[in-house]
């Protein structure tokens, strides 16, 4: 009894000292004080709630509200919230974030939040925060629509949290607007959940986004999309020309006729060559080269890569008339094509730019050219030689050959064998040895020579068995 009472007493005395804060106007001291005077009372707090709102200071008791397993009725929390819409859309958008869902109606929130937006439908504060609110009531695809609107920085992050693949297969143009990179390697990593057919239907009327989407899913594997290519050829052309070449270089799977066609109509030379010569049609493209272009290191490069004589008589026959393109043959061709032949044809008196420079360095790639074949030769050779040697000294080594063998082959001649016990060894000079007289045991790969022959260089013979047949 006497612990009630003294409990009792120091609430009282609490009550009191809050009671004296709000009277001296210190409102945020008098809420914070609550927290601790109160406890669990929850009569106590409504009471305290009522009387911030009659002195105008919801604002100031808000943030100190139980919230935890000891709540207060939903109308206290939803009369707060509407207090701060009045007022305070920044505060209001706060205590959403910090409250949780289940403190108050999120219904009658969402309605009132919307009356509020019909009056400020451009307010992203409130905007931003109906979405939070349709998130907490799992109202995910109303969320994701204000989020694309306001090209907010979560809504991905909401689509991958809450699976929402097949709300956005509508939206995808929404999604590009908002941030092309993002929301294509989005569509990409999840191609399982958003065909790609379905992606191009989405973005068929925004071809300059398709693109993006097309050249994307390209990069990553050559194979895929495989039956875009041919629209893909008129998207470059039209919004990426760097990478048109790349392309129709990489694809294996775009119609040629098609793309050829294309490239001319908009006169893009380097891309008409390089498809007139995957067509086969190099006297046709190395004639754009030299015509359209007028680049004769170009034009050697392609000749070099093409290595075909014909195109290098029709490159020759073309620059004959034209001293710059005569003086980059002269520099170029000297390892593909004979000088001489160029030199000969060369009109007499015609003035040729650097022509001492380009004879010059055609007399030293010669020289080069015999000094490389002149060291080829001789490696050659050294290594022929080598290479014999190591043939002869092979076919100089003896053969042993156990009792069990009945006849082997020496140059198509057999050599019986009778001695079922008998271990010999042959070498090439026709010579046989018994193994013990030899200075190894059997034949190791130390027995290169014949000793017989060996001793005919050195003297008389060391009386080793000889049958020589």
């Amino acid at each position: 009894m006497r612990l009630f009472c003294l409990v009792h007493d120091v609430q009282k005395i609490g009550m009191a000292y809050i009671n004296h804060l709000v009277e001296k106007g210190d409102y945020d001291s008098a809420a914070r004080k609550c927290q601790k005077v109160l406890g669990k009372n929850m009569e106590l707090w409504e009471n305290e709630v009522y009387r911030f709102k009659t002195i105008g200071q919801l604002k100031a008791i808000s943030q100190y509200l139980p919230r935890g397993d000891l709540r207060l009725r939903p109308a206290i929390y939803e009369m707060i919230l509407h207090e701060f819409l009045k007022t305070d859309y920044e505060g209001f958008a706060t205590l959403i974030r910090e409250w949780p869902g289940e403190l108050y109606n999120n219904m009658a929130i969402v309605q009132t939040v919307t009356d509020h937006l019909r009056r400020d439908p451009t307010n992203r504060t409130l905007l931003t925060t109906l979405a939070e609110l349709y998130t907490y009531d799992q109202r995910y695809d109303r969320a994701l629509e204000i989020y694309l609107r306001l090209r907010h920085k979560d809504v991905y992050q909401l689509i991958h949290k809450h699976n929402l693949f097949s709300s956005i297969e509508d939206k995808i143009v929404l999604l590009m607007d908002f941030d092309k990179e993002k929301a294509v390697d989005m569509l990409l990593d999840n191609e399982d959940k958003i065909s790609t057919d379905r992606v191009v239907e989405e973005l068929a009327d925004r071809p300059e986004l398709l693109h993006v989407y097309l050249h994307k899913l390209f990069k990553r594997d050559h194979h895929k999309g495989q039956k875009y290519h041919g629209r893909q050829i008129v998207l470059y052309a039209e919004y990426d020309r760097p990478n048109l070449l790349p392309f129709l270089r990489d694809s294996t799977h775009c119609p040629l006729e098609k793309a050829l066609e294309v490239c001319q109509q908009r006169n893009f030379v380097e891309e008409t060559v390089f498809l007139l010569s995957r067509m086969g049609n190099c006297r046709r493209a190395l004639q754009m080269i030299m015509e359209e272009l007028e680049d004769v290191d170009k034009a050697i490069e392609f000749a070099k890569e093409q290595d075909d004589a014909e195109l290098w008589e029709d490159l020759i026959s073309y620059s004959i008339d034209k001293p710059p393109f005569i003086t980059g043959l002269l520099n170029n061709i000297g390892t593909h094509v004979d000088p001489i032949l160029l030199i000969y044809r060369i009109k007499e008196g015609m003035e040729i730019p650097n022509l001492r420079d380009s004879l010059v360095k055609i007399l030293q790639d010669y020289n080069l050219q015999i000094l490389l074949r002149e060291g080829c030769k001789k490696i050659l050779v050294a290594d022929s030689l080598s290479l014999l040697q190591k043939m002869h000294r092979t076919q100089m080594r003896g053969v042993r050959l156990d009792g069990g063998s009945t006849s082997f082959g020496l140059h198509a001649e057999a050599v019986e064998m009778n001695y079922s016990l008998l271990v010999v060894v042959v070498f090439h000079c026709r010579h046989m040895f018994h193994k013990e007289c030899l200075p190894s045991s059997g034949l190791l790969p130390g027995v290169q020579f014949c000793n017989i022959c060996s001793a005919k260089k050195r003297g008389p013979g060391s009386g080793i068995l000889e049958m020589n047949k």
